[in-house]
């Protein structure tokens, strides 16, 4: 059946289909428009969370090693200090190179401590100290084989020393014997860096 419709009907038609489409376009706009771009910034939030969540997982387990590395540096330190003689055991040292020489037929001129005014030099001053490096001059007269056998014995002994420099020149007045200029790093525990181990621990961080 065919139905003929008026222009009035027409027009009417028109207007509440394009009433339609308005109110579609309307519906878009303020509607669907503002809740998908809520959906794509509630996405991004939740990808930053999820970003910020694993960033804080790692700097967790991060700091769990730190706490471990700190333990066994602790450890280490305590142990390594242990073989090291306190500062307070240097007139001990010093009699013990003096005994050597005694028993090289190396004889001492002068036997003292130096205190180098760049000891601490570039090493801050809140650092706690592990150990003292404190030089020993040694002037002495010897014969080229009782120094050999001196510094072997030094070398070889029970004390935490070693040869820094060697300096010989003949002695006009005993051939047979040598001036000798010989300076020793001798080394220590400090006091400093014993107190400063015995701090606290780094907690671990709470999950």
């Amino acid at each position: 059946m065919k139905v003929d419709l008026s222009n009035r009907s027409q027009q009417m038609l028109v207007f509440v289909g394009c009433l339609v489409l308005v109110n579609l376009w309307l519906y878009i706009r303020f509607m669907i428009t503002p809740l998908a771009r809520e959906a794509v910034n509630l996405s991004h939030q939740v990808q930053t969370a999820r970003d910020h969540l694993r960033a804080l997982e790692m700097g967790t387990a991060n700091a769990a090693a730190l706490q471990e590395q700190y333990r066994q540096l602790n450890q280490s330190i305590a142990a390594q200090r242990q073989l090291l003689p306190p500062e307070e055991e240097l007139p001990a040292t010093i009699e013990f190179l003096s005994r050597l020489a005694s028993q090289t037929q190396v004889r001492i001129l002068s036997i003292f401590p130096q205190r180098t005014p760049d000891a601490g030099k570039g090493v801050p001053e809140s650092a706690p100290l592990v150990y003292k490096d404190i030089p020993i001059q040694v002037d002495a007269m010897a014969g080229y084989h009782q120094l050999g056998t001196f510094i072997s014995l030094i070398e070889s002994g029970e004390k935490p020393i070693r040869i820094s420099s060697l300096r010989i020149s003949s002695n006009p007045k005993e051939p047979k014997r040598h001036t000798i200029k010989l300076l020793l790093r001798s080394y220590f525990s400090s006091s400093q860096g014993a107190e400063a181990g015995k701090g606290p621990m780094i907690p671990a961080p709470s999950k």
